[in-house]
């Protein structure tokens, strides 16, 4: 343990800490599965319980990220409208991690590509083409909530 003494000059590296969240007093935005459809092997994502514009979940928080790879894969026959889009992809779940280590949508997308493969990115909330709910193949846990991205709100654990 490094001691300081109250006379000795503090240099940069004394007070670098590990990097936290600072979305809206640190806060970032959570979704969760609302639904699985056994006959096309999808799932319904929400932002039930969200605040897309200030965060909802601390960001000292442990969850999984949701990620995406849009392929244009064809809506199978789901019934969409603005508020449950068809994101068009396969989703999947990293293993949790505290919403601190997101420090930048590169940093996050680098996590679900290193997770999954070439594609793959953080999910963001407009990627049914509307908002507040979209489906996507998977068949994700639905145990908990999970980290997603707005792209136009202050709402995502990096964001001032």
């Amino acid at each position: 343990m490094r001691k300081f003494s109250l006379f000795a000059p503090l240099t940069l590296a004394a007070c670098v800490a590990a990097p936290v969240g600072l979305a809206a007093g640190g806060y970032g935005l959570t979704w969760s599965k609302l639904s699985h459809e056994t006959s096309y092997s999808t799932d319904k994502v929400t932002c039930a319980g969200c605040n897309a514009y200030t965060g909802d979940t601390a960001c000292t928080t442990v969850l999984p990220v949701l990620c995406i790879k849009n392929d244009s894969s064809p809506n199978p026959g789901l019934v969409i409208d603005y508020y449950n889009g068809w994101a068009g992809g396969h989703i999947y779940q990293t293993p949790a991690v505290a919403g601190t280590t997101l420090t930048s949508l590169s940093a996050a997308d680098a996590l679900c590509a290193s997770s999954f493969g070439s594609g793959y990115r953080m999910a963001e909330f407009h990627d049914g083409a509307g908002g507040w709910g979209w489906s996507a193949y998977g068949n994700i846990a639905g145990t908990s909530r999970f980290w997603v991205y707005i792209n136009d709100q202050n709402a995502n654990c990096w964001n001032p």
